[in-house]
């Protein structure tokens, strides 16, 4: 079957003869590309998300579960914020369930750090939901969650470009987390993605400088959401929160094994400009998460867990088996 054959508006339909390997290649190739040149729809988004869940393995979390998780691709190649976020807002007795994959665009991705600070990477349901009643954290590796994707991996590859599959996932994480809290690389996604959000709250945040997560380099754009519905638009500017702002440079990571020293150092207490953006994520996570009231709250929160050895004790917990 060609996709000419559907009716173009059902995109719920044409992803499920998509992932389903239903119709050619060449066809599957070309409706990607048209989607790129069209500026991703924002209803091929919501289609994709409805046939992509159908399909996904899922996971009981707690009713106040949080996920903090970035699409990828700004290319930016900074440290790992989201996956040190995770340690910080753990500590606070939030639960997180941490969706997350390899580096596809990036040196280094959260799965690559998890399993380099030792943390043991699971497909076991009844081990992830145990390390989310007694952790308060557990990482969640999206292939072992999603194998329908595997049919459109090689074909996604040879095109060489990204598509909307590389912006999916924060929007198809397995426990279905009452909050969450997605980057974005591309301002022009934010509206698309959080009309397929589902979760309760969430924030969607983009730096001006392309990455994303809320930034230190400049402002960052913030769309505050419940159910899929933008209820407040904002600009983050990290001077109002006490943070100066920074170069780049100061942002920059390595491979796997450089970051994640990088991040036992920071729970260790070390004062850099990653332990400072890591601290202005976690508060705006806290806040979300209605574990403080104020974001400025939150960065006292955030700092007090790293000074007091909470946020490394909860890493160290994770290392256990």
């Amino acid at each position: 079957m060609e996709l000419q054959y559907l009716a173009p508006q059902n995109f719920e339909e044409i992803f499920d003869h998509i992932v389903d390997l239903k119709i050619s290649e060449d066809a599957i190739k070309k409706f990607l590309l048209d989607l790129n040149n069209a500026g991703l729809p924002a209803n091929a988004f919501t289609g994709a998300v409805t046939c992509l869940k159908k399909r996904m393995k899922q996971i009981s979390a707690p009713q106040n579960a949080i996920d903090v998780c970035g699409t990828g691709g700004d290319k930016l190649n900074t440290l790992n914020v989201s996956t040190a976020v995770c340690f910080v807002v753990a500590a606070a007795g939030v639960t997180v369930a941490k969706h997350g994959n390899k580096a596809i665009s990036s040196n280094s991705g959260s799965a690559d750090i998890f399993s380099e600070l030792g943390i043991k990477i699971s497909s076991d349901v009844a081990e992830i939901e145990r390390n989310l009643r007694e952790k308060k954290l557990c990482f969640l590796f999206a292939p072992y969650f999603h194998e329908s994707l595997k049919n459109v991996a090689q074909i996604r590859k040879s095109l060489g470009v990204p598509t909307i599959f590389n912006f999916l996932g924060p929007l198809l994480n397995p426990a279905n987390t009452h909050a969450q809290m997605i980057g974005v690389s591309r301002h022009d996604v934010m509206r698309k993605i959080a009309a397929a959000t589902n979760s309760e709250k969430t924030y969607i945040v983009h730096g001006f400088d392309g990455m994303d997560e809320i930034t230190l380099t400049d402002d960052s754009y913030l769309l505050r959401c419940e159910h899929g519905k933008i209820f407040a638009e904002e600009i983050v500017d990290p001077t109002k929160f006490g943070f100066a702002k920074v170069r780049l440079e100061d942002l920059k990571g390595e491979d796997p094994k450089y970051n994640a020293k990088k991040l036992i150092a920071l729970l260790e207490g070390e004062k850099s400009a990653y332990r400072d953006i890591v601290v202005l994520n976690s508060a705006f996570a806290l806040k979300l998460a209605g574990a403080v009231d104020k974001v400025e709250d939150g960065v006292e929160l955030a700092k007090s867990l790293i000074d007091n050895n909470k946020a490394k004790e909860t890493l160290e917990l994770c290392i256990k088996n």
